[in-house]
């Protein structure tokens, strides 16, 4: 399997549902901003407000061939699974990317357990052989990384116009910067509510104490501390 991450702000999906997890995998879709229509027989109340937004658009009934027309990323979760040969079929012959959901023989992908704080993703696979670990794996992640990875990396999105302007020019020197920056005690700052503090540590980091800035004037970090 082949590890990516996939922007799906304002792309089109087609969710062939039904199944127990309809509703739930659905709205996880939703979330990263794609926009979905749903083929299902069934009403899922979870995705009443979605609906009313025009988030999501529903049609009730169950799948048909022609339903893959028009999408290249399709998710199959029907009622009877046994309908999921006859939509990878389909898949195939449109170019259609397809997930089955539990039914990996018919996946050109497959989903790994996630957990998310924030701008931080922690994705764990193990390529459909026993997603029962990868859900155990992804939960002692979850304990290791709680809720300050997420201030953190919005504090880090701040530093990446500071760091461009201060090396503009070379990539290795960008590199050195961005690993002092991470290296520093700034998240274990930040862990600490000391959010100031943290800044001040990167700001610190964006130069080597030997060096001077790269405009010959004295470094930030030597005016902040």
């Amino acid at each position: 399997m082949y590890p990516v991450m996939l922007n799906l702000q304002g792309k089109k999906v087609l969710f062939i549902g039904g199944g127990l997890e309809t509703a739930s995998k659905v709205q996880k879709l939703l979330e990263q901003g794609a926009w979905v229509r749903l083929v299902s027989p069934l009403y899922h109340p979870e995705l009443a407000q979605a609906l009313h937004q025009g988030l999501l658009e529903w049609q009730q009934r169950s799948y048909t061939y022609g339903d893959l027309a028009g999408f290249t990323l399709c998710f199959s979760h029907p009622v009877d699974p046994s309908l999921n040969s006859i939509i990878a079929q389909e898949a195939r012959e449109r170019g259609v990317w397809l997930n089955a959901v539990d039914d990996p023989a018919h996946c050109d992908f497959i989903l790994p357990s996630v957990h998310r704080q924030g701008d931080l993703v922690l994705a764990v696979s193990t390529s459909g052989v026993a997603p029962a670990l990868a859900v155990r794996i992804r939960e002692r992640l979850a304990a290791e990384y709680g809720p300050e990875y997420a201030e953190y990396l919005e504090l880090l999105r701040s530093f990446r116009p500071l760091v461009k302007e201060a090396y503009p020019h070379s990539f290795e020197a960008r590199k050195a910067a961005w690993y002092r920056m991470i290296d520093s005690e700034a998240l274990d700052l930040v862990f600490l509510g000391e959010r100031e503090r943290a800044r001040a540590v990167l700001l610190q980091s964006l130069y080597s104490p030997t060096s001077p800035s790269p405009d010959g004037h004295a470094a930030p970090w030597q005016e902040v501390v």
